[in-house]
């Protein structure tokens, strides 16, 4: 995978793990909203949320055009650490030591099925 392709992957996988946290944040709201169904729902960060991640999910399509899926799902795992550290910094979500070990061995998984041998 060239230096540009795995930025791009980067990119894609923030910007869904961004829509994963805006989901959870609007969760919060619907929740503490006291509203009903879908009334609860109806807020600026739910539709945020969902054009965010749609968004990511439309440049995922149009990057696994251009590399190949066994290189570029390895990255998707990223999210396993984006979505816990936005979570924690922005909605207080905690951060337990489990989850930066597991966060270590997932960024040594992308490394490793990144390696280039020879």
């Amino acid at each position: 995978m060239k230096f540009n392709e795995a930025i791009l992957v980067v990119f894609v996988v923030l910007l869904s793990s961004v829509g994963q946290v805006l989901m959870r944040a609007a969760s919060l709201g619907a929740a503490a909203s006291g509203a009903a169904g879908l009334r609860a729902w109806m807020s600026f960060t739910s539709v945020l949320a969902v054009i965010v991640y749609c968004s990511a999910m439309a440049l995922w399509l149009w990057v696994l055009s251009r590399v190949p899926i066994t290189q570029a799902f390895a990255f998707f795992g990223l999210s396993f650490v984006f979505v816990p550290l936005m979570a924690s910094r922005f909605l207080g979500d905690p951060m337990t030591t489990q989850t930066w070990i597991g966060a270590g061995i997932i960024i040594l998984g992308i490394v490793v099925t990144n390696w280039r041998s020879g």
